[in-house]
C-alpha cells in the first residue's frame, strides 16, 4: 500500500506547483525505437479530460514543442519527484473509457491509445491507472472527487479492462460487485468467495488484485495450482 501511495503523490507533484510550472523533463521512447529527451508541458494527470493521446515535447527547456501522438510513442519516462526514487512510466494503451456495468458489460474504448501510468508489470499482466472523477449524487447534493480508474491488461490482449474506481463511498454488496468486475476470472471469484481477497483489502489497495490475476494466468498456463502466497508476498 505504501508503494501505491508513493506513486500517487509523485503523480500529483506537477499539479501542486502548477502556478510556476513551465514543463518537466521527459524521456520518450518512440515507436521506431529511437529515444527523445526533452521537456513537456502536457498534463497527463487531467481529471476533466483524462483520455490524453498526444504529448508536446521540446528538446530545450521552455522551447517550442513538437506534438506526438500516442501511436508515435512507445513509452514515456518521467524522473522521480524531489525526495522520491520512483520513475513515472506511461504507456500508450487502448483502454475502456469507463467501468463496465450490468447494462454495459463491455464499455467502448478510446478511439486512439491513451497514456496510462504503469503501476504493475507482471509476467502475464500489466496494471495501469488514469485520473478520473467520481461523481456521487443524492437528492440533496452532488459530490465530485478527483480519483483514479484502475486497469489490467493481459499480455497478448489489445484492450486494457477497467476494474475499479477508487471511491470514498461505501459500495453495497461489495463482494458481488468485485466478482462482476472480475467475471473473466472464475478463479478470482472463488478467491473472493473464500475471503482470500476481501472487500476491505481491495478497497484499501485495489492493486492487490493484479498479482492475483498474474498468478491465475500463470496457473492456467502451467496447469498448476494458483500460487497465492507468492502473489501476496510480492505485492
Amino acid at each position: 500500500m505504501k508503494k501505491f501511495i508513493t506513486l500517487i503523490l509523485c503523480c500529483l507533484t506537477p499539479l501542486i506547483s502548477f502556478g510556476k510550472w513551465n514543463g518537466e523533463p521527459v524521456t520518450a521512447i518512440m515507436a521506431d525505437g529511437s529515444q527523445l529527451d526533452g521537456f513537456t508541458k502536457t498534463h497527463l494527470i487531467n481529471y476533466i479530460k483524462p483520455g490524453v493521446s498526444t504529448i508536446g515535447i521540446s528538446k530545450e527547456f521552455k522551447g517550442k514543442e513538437t506534438k506526438y501522438t500516442s501511436r508515435e510513442v512507445a513509452e514515456l519516462i518521467f524522473p522521480p519527484a524531489e525526495g522520491d526514487s520512483i520513475y513515472a512510466i506511461y504507456h500508450p494503451v487502448m483502454a475502456q473509457k469507463k467501468l463496465p456495468n450490468l447494462l454495459n458489460k463491455n464499455p467502448k474504448t478510446y478511439k486512439d491509445p491513451v497514456f496510462l501510468r504503469l503501476i504493475y508489470n507482471g509476467e502475464n499482466v500489466k496494471g495501469y491507472i488514469r485520473p478520473c472523477r467520481d461523481v456521487t449524487s443524492t437528492p440533496s447534493m452532488t459530490t465530485v472527487n478527483n480519483t483514479w480508474l484502475y486497469y489490467y491488461l493481459v499480455n497478448g490482449e489489445e484492450v486494457a479492462r477497467a476494474y475499479w474506481v477508487a471511491t470514498r463511498d461505501i459500495v453495497p454488496g461489495m463482494k458481488k460487485v468485485m466478482k462482476f468486475y472480475f467475471s473473466e476470472f472464475p478463479e478470482m471469484q472463488q478467491l473472493i468467495n473464500d475471503e482470500i481477497l476481501t472487500p476491505k483489502d481491495f478497497r484499501s489497495d485495489p492493486t492487490i488484485a493484479l498479482p492475483l490475476i498474474d498468478a491465475i494466468i500463470e496457473a492456467r498456463k502451467t496447469k498448476q495450482p494458483i500460487n497465492i502466497d507468492n502473489s501476496i508476498t510480492e505485492e
